[in-house]
């Protein structure tokens, strides 16, 4: 029908729009040490005692007080001819952040004129299903709209803009009760010795994390929703999650608020951060009464993807998730997608189409060996709320 065609037409366009806003390739051996994993290593679901596998992830992180949350696509959510995606979305996550939808560029296309449509669907079908929505994000150097990005903007023209946007995007979701926003996005330059990185437009603007903090904190009043800085390659122990933390206790002395660090996990079989350095960051933010959240994980698993490195990717995804459960400030577990269907990296930085099965769910909806592995974890764990 023409209905299909032109949401067809839409959901392409959204993606080349990401993908053609990305960051730079993802460079596992550069950000992360090689994995010491040995795929032979029996998983906890195999030898676990009354591992229920008829438990979903939501009921089973209920009990230890934590949520279990995935990255959700507007398009597939609302596609009529594959109920699966909301299906298992809901089945299995209590916790639901936008993709792309709540970005700067799909909320404000034009200067002042604001179009919600589609982030609001993700929000309303996440308090419909009894779930909580992540707002992400209100601040960032990517997904950014022409109108922002012309040149000539003034500091001045600039704050009024991220001002503006993030006090009308907070408004108008206070009634969603947004578990938190990400208020800025991915600001942290990951060596040399600048704090920040250089990103259009916002590098115009020196202060404009703490301007973005200042604009949230304000927007927020009493409702309790969490501001939090959000970025990647900054999970473990690092020379980036160093910079991180001096930023937001630098935040914190000078009495701007900022609530917690998301840590975006983007990692792979081959590449990733110690589970015990990633334990260590999540304390370590704790100290400074932070919450911590894992963001967007994904285990990219480079073909061949064999059984062993399903085995591995088990791991790591267990493994993670066990790091969080240690530290109570550590409130959310997320990953970016759930189905290996529908993954950002089909697109990005990915000219030969790589089929790299980050998720825990594979294209055809069926639990994997990471699926059974974050469940054992969480039935295994003793942590409560």
């Amino acid at each position: 029908t023409m209905a299909n065609t032109v949401w067809a037409a839409v959901a392409v366009a959204a993606t080349l729009f990401v993908s053609a806003s990305a960051r730079p390739s993802i460079d596992y051996a550069s950000l992360y040490p090689r994995s010491t994993l040995d795929p032979r290593t029996p998983l906890l679901h195999e030898t676990m005692q009354g591992f229920d596998a008829s438990q979903t992830l939501r009921e089973a992180a209920a009990k230890v007080g934590v949520h279990v949350g995935a990255a959700a696509n507007w398009y597939h959510l609302n596609n009529a001819s594959e109920p699966e995606y909301a299906g298992t979305l809901f089945a299995e996550y209590d916790l639901q952040t936008a993709e792309n939808s709540c970005k700067v560029g799909p909320t404000e296309p034009e200067n002042n004129t604001f179009t919600f449509q589609h982030c609001d669907s993700i929000a309303n079908h996440s308090l419909a299903h009894d779930a909580i929505f992540r707002g992400h994000n209100l601040c960032w150097g990517n997904s950014n709209p022409e109108w922002l990005l012309k040149s000539g903007l003034t500091a001045a023209q600039l704050k009024s803009a991220l001002v503006g946007h993030i006090t009308r995007v907070m408004t108008h979701y206070e009634s969603s009760k947004p578990i938190c926003w990400d208020v800025v996005n991915e600001a942290v330059a990951s060596s040399g010795s600048s704090t920040f990185k250089p990103v259009k437009p916002w590098s115009n603007l020196p202060n404009y994390v703490d301007v973005a903090f200042q604009a949230a904190a304000a927007a927020a009043g009493q409702s309790g929703v969490k501001l939090f800085y959000n970025d990647y390659g900054a999970e473990g122990t690092s020379e980036k999650s160093q910079k991180i933390y001096d930023m937001v206790r630098s935040m914190k002395q000078r009495g701007i608020r900022v609530d917690g660090v998301g840590l975006q996990m983007h990692i792979s079989v081959e590449h990733h951060p110690s589970f015990d350095d990633v334990a260590a960051n999540i304390a370590k933010l704790g100290e400074l009464g932070l919450d911590v959240h894992i963001t967007e994980m994904d285990v990219a698993c480079h073909p061949p993807c064999d059984a062993d490195k399903q085995r591995t990717q088990a791991q790591i995804y267990g493994g993670m998730l066990g790091a969080c459960l240690q530290h109570k400030n550590c409130k959310s577990f997320e990953t970016w997608g759930f189905t290996d269907k529908y993954t950002w990296l089909w697109s990005f930085n990915n000219p030969n189409h790589d089929d790299l099965q980050p998720l825990p769910f594979d294209v055809n909806y069926k639990k994997k060996p990471a699926y059974y592995e974050l469940l054992a974890t969480l039935q295994n764990a003793t942590r409560h709320a």
